[in-house]
């Protein structure tokens, strides 16, 4: 005998599914903050974090809204209104410094009055993720509560501070797979051989390079050339990150040059961030060589287009009384008086930006600002720096460090990418050739991957000549 089949309306079926999706936890309506078309949603299989750029900002010293008083503090508002500048940098994420109230502030709101609101926070996200930007925020005092809290309003992930081993980091840790997408952790570094494998999830960031050089130094290669190779070691351990500039430091390019050399060592530095194996973490005005001394962003104004030149007005001459007609004349309909023809004044050029500003480098493609983007566009687009190893040369003799970045099996099509980077106020003469043999890299010369203005077109392998703090980026050519 058949047993009998339960057949269901199709308005059964729908109520059955409206209460199966109230029925679902609290915790997925939550989730539904890191929506589709949020950078790092889920939607995509895509490790994101693995080869991004971070760029860190100070809310309170990074821009003020648009109205506010000059020489106000900074603020959310001010952050969103220059969203388009972070995009056309090229950066994948802003990491946010805390936004936590200060110690004995009255109040319900995470975030310090002074800085904004939480709605100002939503809209930031908002429009960073319509710019495929994420949202990263430190959290100096690690609490899985407000972990919890601003996890649920979107945020990509959080840099922790301090010891990464401490039971509320381990459960903010474990707190992350819970929320939808890729959401990261970024603590600081153990470069001391016992730590344990860090999270799929985790990037380390090694804080060596934050202190050098410690002193002037006749020899700020050498150093280097050892923090790097620090750093490098967290790749048996985790995802490496590096950062040279941070909140309360002074500006990396001012301890490595003379104030006059400044923007030099600035692009020497963006080399040592980007074309490095870890993921690099900007501090917000290094890009633009900002000194230390700057207590905010020095955006300037943008240039003004220039305009038709004015031409005064004519005054016509005064109509002459008529005269009497004689029988022979016939007269006109209209009097059309003479003008004589007046110069044009020319209106007063209007003065180039400040090109120490955000708005005096735009535009010019040799600019410290125009560098960091072209770096950027070699670190997210170039295989065998976004995927190749790593291979640092010892030339702390001639304070100079230099390294390549290749793939598995360098090619003509993909050839291996060498840095050479001159940290003395001297010039620099290096012959290169013998040492790249013998890593059995065949070349003759370095062509340039970045744009003439920037560097030559090409550089001849002995020597490789370079200025006092110059830096030189090219392909493995023969």
């Amino acid at each position: 005998m058949n047993k009998p089949v339960l057949k269901l309306s199709t308005r059964t079926i729908a109520c059955i599914a409206m209460l199966l999706a109230f029925s679902l936890p609290a915790r997925t309506y939550a989730q539904t903050l890191a929506r589709p078309g949020w950078v790092g949603s889920g939607m995509t299989a895509q490790t994101w974090f693995k080869h991004a750029v971070l760029y860190r900002v100070d809310t309170r010293t990074f821009a003020g809204a648009a109205g506010d008083p000059e020489g106000t503090p900074g603020t959310l508002k001010g952050i969103a209104e220059r969203l388009d500048y972070i995009h056309n940098l090229g950066v994948d994420a802003i990491l946010l410094e805390d936004l936590a109230p200060s110690t004995g502030a009255t109040g319900t709101s995470p975030i310090e009055p002074a800085l904004g609101t939480v709605d100002d926070f939503d809209e930031l996200s908002l429009q960073a993720s319509r710019r495929n930007l994420r949202i990263l925020l430190t959290l100096s005092h690690p609490d899985p509560a407000l972990a919890r809290y601003w996890l649920t309003r979107g945020v990509a992930g959080f840099y922790l501070p301090g010891d990464a081993g401490s039971p509320a980091v381990a459960a903010i840790r474990k707190l992350l797979p819970s929320f939808v997408g890729q959401r990261i952790l970024i603590t600081d570094g153990d470069l001391s051989g016992n730590a344990g494998r860090a999270a799929a999830n985790e990037l380390q960031l090694d804080p060596a390079l934050l202190k050098l050089p410690a002193a002037p130094s006749a020899n700020a290669a050498a150093g280097l050339r050892t923090a790097l190779e620090g750093s490098q070691s967290l790749v048996h351990t985790g995802s490496p990150a590096i950062a040279t500039d941070a909140q309360g430091l002074p500006r990396s390019a001012g301890r490595f040059a003379s104030p006059s050399a400044e923007r030099d060592a600035a692009k020497m530095i963006a080399a040592v961030l980007l074309l490095n194996r870890s993921v690099p973490v900007i501090y917000a005005g290094q890009e633009l060589a900002v000194d230390s001394g700057m207590a905010m962003m020095p955006w300037g104004k943008p240039p003004v287009a220039e305009t038709e030149p004015a031409v005064e007005a004519a005054t016509p001459a005064p109509v002459p009384p008529p005269a009497a007609p004689s029988p022979s004349f016939v007269a006109s309909e209209h009097y059309v008086p003479y003008v004589a023809p007046v110069k044009p004044v020319k209106a007063a050029k209007p003065a180039p930006p400040d090109p120490a500003t955000a708005a005096g480098q735009e535009l010019s493609p040799s600019s410290v600002l125009s560098f960091y983007r072209q770096l950027i566009q070699l670190h997210h687009g170039r295989s065998s720096v976004r995927d190749g190893d790593e291979v640092l040369l010892n030339y702390d003799g001639a304070n100079a460090l230099v390294w390549v970045r290749k793939t598995a099996n360098p090619s003509l099509t993909n050839p291996p990418l060498v840095v050479v980077c001159n940290l003395s106020a001297n010039p620099l003469s290096l012959p290169l050739k013998t040492d790249l043999a013998n890593l059995h890299l065949r070349g003759s010369f370095l062509r340039s991957v970045l744009n003439p203005d920037t560097q030559k077109v090409s550089m001849d392998l002995n020597p490789v000549v370079l200025p006092a703090f110059g830096v030189y980026v090219g392909e493995l050519r023969y």
